[in-house]
């Protein structure tokens, strides 16, 4: 349970693939995540099956939800939306049980940067701020109301608004997308690691498991920009900070 905020998001991706592969069958064995509380079989069968029981409580009405909407309109945002939403407040709702005050900030500051490029995305393709309600997952740090009213009013205005609580990541979105998702993944790293000088806690085994999947997600980065041909100092501005 302690790892629950960095394991949920593998759990609710592969209930969407299980949801897409079921009623739109495909290539999709490649797209689960090994290692989940509900292995990809079982996850199959109760999606099959609609046995939405058998899930977690807190995974249940948006598994059912997800799975009517895809059913009725093949609409995989829709899908997407509302299992990434119920992820979130999964996320949120674990930290919440925590005693370590590390989750705690590090559940905030992930829901707060997923409402985030939630509300870009919307703001770029224009949703009403109905939808933009809808998508955007309850916090407690970042007012989603005004964050929705921002997205509505377009980039400038995100910016803006996020400039108040996060000022760093608001000057890497007004540059780009990826600046954005650099800085914030950046100042997890910060976040976590005090945690080094808690030896007492579970602080230093939580961080340690951040550490690696930056380091995973920095090799990738890494490959692809080598593949894609970029430059190397456009591929230093996209290596995050490390750990270690």
């Amino acid at each position: 349970s302690i790892f629950d905020v960095i394991t949920l998001p593998k759990l609710y991706h592969n209930l969407k693939t299980a949801i897409k592969s079921v009623i739109s069958p495909g290539d999709y064995q490649k797209a689960f995540f090994d290692g989940t509380e509900i292995d990809k079989d079982k996850m199959l069968n109760i999606v099959k099956e609609k046995s939405w029981k058998e899930l977690p409580e807190h995974m249940q009405k948006a598994a059912q939800e997800a799975y009517e909407s895809f059913t009725a309109n093949q609409d995989g945002q829709i899908c997407d939306m509302l299992v990434d939403k119920a992820c979130l407040e999964a996320i949120a709702g674990a930290a919440d049980k925590s005693k370590e005050q590390g989750i705690r900030d590090y559940a905030r500051l992930v829901v707060d940067v997923a409402n985030v490029k939630i509300a870009s995305r919307c703001a770029r393709t224009g949703k009403s701020i109905d939808f933009i309600k809808k998508a955007l997952a309850k916090g407690d740090s970042l007012n989603t109301d005004r964050l929705a009213k921002a997205a509505a009013g377009g980039m400038d205005s995100i910016i803006e608004y996020l400039r108040r609580d996060y000022p760093e990541q608001a000057d890497a979105l007004a540059k780009s997308p990826s600046a954005f998702e650099s800085s914030c993944d950046n100042a997890i790293v910060e976040l976590i690691k005090p945690q080094k000088t808690n030896p007492f806690t579970v602080g230093p085994l939580f961080a340690y498991a951040l550490g690696r999947q930056n380091e995973i997600k920095t090799v990738r980065i890494v490959m692809a920009g080598k593949e894609n041909g970029l430059p190397a100092d456009a591929i230093r501005q996209r290596v995050r900070r490390m750990y270690g």
